[in-house]
């Protein structure tokens, strides 16, 4: 929205005082002001696109079609009333000023703009084909445009047009050389296509630009871990972790890694881990044992429970946590000893979002504690946790 204000401002600037529509006005009373003389256009039209920056559509609506009496034939105004119409809701509207926009636009950029924010309204209508449309527009009037050449492309790789995506994606490294989220983007088509070993180049291409980014470098630790190089994806989240130590995403999937080469404990020590970093409030839960080995305590997002419980060494522990109504928590369940080390732990192991620990056999006597949490997905809604020694 700057640029579409600098560039109304500077149109301003160039025509100085724009005439007045072509159109008959009533005289005013006598003793009273021109409405002209009450109304500086340029302050209108940087009051509208304030407007638009701090939300208010409506009142940028107003300035823009106060600005419009007066100056019917600026683009620019029509394309800003277009986008706060678009804000409203009021697509209709929205389209119906956008295409005056374009009839009243003279500089390739100032029509590839409208023709990138008109196919941004069709594709909230559902309107695929009418999107492509308008952005192979934008790209034909401003071959330079790279808003609408990155939507197009992401549209096509949508469609499984892999190839026409790719087209765009070499265009736009073209145009912005060194650009690590497009690389990125062109990786995941790459992969869509089978071709893994150009994904490959890609995310290799992408970390090697920005080796201090913990999030490009987890998104190659899931490549190499989806290609079946767990090693290596382990050595690329732990390089994330370094980074950003907070990132709580980073410690799920760690975790998931470890549980999936046999490392029990030391996916433990990742669950809980997440758990420490998202929780806000921990709850001390009943004596499961003594209440008959269930009972159901409510979930929300930040929320953990500890149930104590004294075991012996070779006591073989069964513990569960089940969403009463299915599906609706992502539970996580993480047993610790004593001194709160981790032990083991489940997010998916009863199927769905559902938590089970199997067959676990106590190291030693001792106090224990069966943590539970929710992982990455949903976290509202009624658990029945149950806990069992053998």
């Amino acid at each position: 929205m700057q640029l579409l204000t600098r560039l109304i401002l500077i149109t301003l600037m160039l025509v100085g005082a724009l005439p007045l529509a072509a159109q008959q006005v009533p005289p005013e009373p006598e003793g009273s002001l021109p409405l002209a003389a009450l109304v500086t256009l340029p302050d209108l039209i940087e009051r509208a696109a304030q407007a638009t920056q701090a939300g208010d559509f409506s009142q940028a609506i107003l300035d823009y079609s106060l600005f419009l009496l007066f100056n019917p034939t600026l683009g620019q105004a029509w394309h800003g009333r277009g986008i706060s119409h678009a804000q409203n809701g009021d697509y209709f509207r929205a389209l119906q000023d956008y295409a005056r926009a374009l009839d009243f636009s003279v500089l390739p950029e100032n029509q590839a703009n409208v023709y990138y924010d008109r196919a941004n309204v069709y594709l909230r209508q559902d309107r695929m084909n009418d999107a492509l449309g308008d952005l192979s527009s934008a790209i034909r009037v401003w071959p330079e445009d790279v808003d609408s050449r990155r939507l197009r492309a992401r549209i096509m790789a949508l469609e499984n047009q892999n190839e026409a995506a790719l087209a765009d994606y070499e265009t736009l490294l073209e145009l912005m050389p060194g650009d690590v989220d497009i690389l990125l983007e062109r990786a995941y088509v790459h992969m869509q296509r089978g071709a893994r070993d150009a994904a490959a180049r890609d995310f290799d291409a992408a970390v090697a630009l920005a080796p201090e980014d913990s999030s490009v470098l987890a998104e190659r630790a899931a490549f190499r871990a989806n290609t079946g190089q767990i090693a290596a994806g382990l050595a690329d989240i732990d390089a994330a972790i370094r980074l950003d130590p907070g990132n709580g995403g980073f410690y799920l999937f760690r975790a998931a890694l470890l549980q999936y080469t046999g490392d029990t404990a030391e996916a433990a020590a990742a669950y809980l881990q997440w758990l420490q970093l998202i929780q806000r409030e921990l709850f001390e839960g009943p004596d499961i044992l003594a209440a008959g080995g269930e009972t159901t305590v409510p979930m929300q997002a930040g929320r953990a429970y500890s149930f104590t419980f004294d075991g012996v060494a070779g006591d073989t522990l069964r513990a569960s946590a089940i969403s009463v109504v299915a599906e609706q928590v992502d539970a996580l369940l993480v047993l610790t000893d004593a001194a709160g080390a981790a032990l083991i732990a489940d997010d998916d192991g009863a199927g769905a979002m559902d938590a089970r620990i199997v067959d676990y056999v106590l190291p030693e006597d001792g106090v224990y504690r069966l943590v539970l949490g929710h992982a990455g997905g949903d976290a509202l809604g009624d658990l029945r946790v149950t806990l069992s020694l053998d």
